[in-house]
């Protein structure tokens, strides 16, 4: 089977008419929203896509000897550019998470989501275990892993970084982990987090995020503080309820809450389509997504050999979570995070970051076996 007649099965047809709706409801959603404020975000995301389309299919030829030799490259390349952020970094809304390179910003930690992919999944294949991982042996993936979720969460990024550690622990538990090992990780995880609330390593505005969302402390939501925490999320609520089962009108939605919606472009993107397309507009949304995230699994379970499925079942954690985490925050189910809607959300590093993993899907599919 050629690699050609590999690219027309119906799981890889399925996969990239989703990506091709994905990327028609990120420009058509953009647009509304830049009408609402008077912005053209549509038109850079239009580059980005394009952009992103070209490196995707770059990727797709690429020799897969020669994608594992340079990752480790990458991955320290952009160690290095999460530690620069810090210092160097551009701030936008009390965070340092882009870099400036003339007219373009830069976002390392988005990158960092499909290297961590490929150097984890190059890793557990090289060193192959008979058995399920041992704690013992898990010492550098885990050092691998938290050096970019500590860098990330300085600038501070809580939900990318979340997202970095989910992607990672969705490959190794594909890949085989020892229940003690499970155990272990999900009491130190359990021990961690009143630590880390306790000592300060969970920053006091993320604490307002989470307290506003359970409402833990009445009286302090009423200060002007917690209460611009709680808006946003308020809002966004409103303004999906609003829409219902068909959404709104055009007329409707221009008067509507989402004027005063702070990231209507980028973290509330959902926000704005949920009110003009409803319930029923979600759920087609939510199809898009599972669609690729579905096409990635079954390439996990055909690829050719160990390190493609590790590196498929990356990328549906990436797209996975980050969906997941975004769609939660906006409707209520989770507390408010930074982290953008994959392609419908406004960004190039994160559109970036999406398509190249796609161009790894289809580099996978070219090379699965034939069944």
């Amino acid at each position: 089977m050629s690699a050609l007649q590999r690219l027309r099965q119906p799981y890889t047809i399925l996969g990239l008419i989703c990506l091709g709706m994905l990327c028609g409801v990120s420009i058509e959603n953009l647009h509304f929203s830049d009408g609402l404020v008077g912005t053209a975000y549509h038109r850079t995301q239009m580059i980005w896509i394009v952009l992103g389309l070209i490196g995707a299919g770059i990727v797709a030829t690429l020799d897969v000897a020669f994608v594992r030799k340079i990752s480790p490259t990458f991955y320290q390349i952009l160690v290095v550019l999460l530690a620069a952020v810090l210092v160097v970094g551009r701030e936008i809304n009390y965070s340092r998470r882009w870099i400036e390179i003339g007219p373009i910003n830069i976002q390392p930690s988005e990158f960092m989501k499909l290297a961590i992919i490929l150097v984890l999944a190059d890793h557990f294949d090289r060193k192959r275990a008979q058995e399920a991982w041992a704690l013992r042996q898990l010492a550098v993936p885990i050092l691998m892993m938290m050096v970019p979720v500590v860098l990330i969460n300085r600038e501070p990024d809580l939900g990318t970084s979340l997202c970095v550690a989910l992607i990672a622990g969705g490959i190794l538990l594909y890949d085989g982990i020892h229940r003690r090992t499970l155990l272990t990780v999900l009491v130190v995880v359990l021990v961690g987090v009143p630590v880390a609330w306790q000592y300060g390593i969970i920053r006091n505005y993320q604490k307002g995020r989470v307290e506003a969302w359970l409402a833990l402390d009445e009286d302090a939501l009423q200060t002007n503080k917690r209460a611009a925490q709680g808006s946003q999320a308020e809002q966004a609520l409103w303004a999906v309820g609003s829409g219902r089962i068909l959404g709104k009108s055009g007329d409707d939605t221009r008067s509507s809450v989402l004027r005063h919606l702070p990231f209507v472009h980028t973290d509330f993107a959902l926000a704005s389509y949920a009110e003009r397309f409803g319930m029923v507009g979600c759920t087609i949304l939510f199809f898009l997504y599972f669609g690729i995230v579905s096409w990635a699994l079954h390439l996990a379970d055909q690829a050719q050999d160990r390190y493609d499925a590790l590196v498929a079942v990356g990328v549906a954690g990436l797209l996975f979570w980050q969906f997941f985490i975004n769609a939660g925050m906006v409707i209520g189910l989770l507390p408010v995070v930074g982290l953008t809607l994959p392609l419908v959300s406004y960004g190039g590093s994160s559109a970036l970051t999406v398509l190249f993993s796609i161009g790894f899907l289809l580099n996978i599919a070219t090379r699965r076996k034939a069944r």
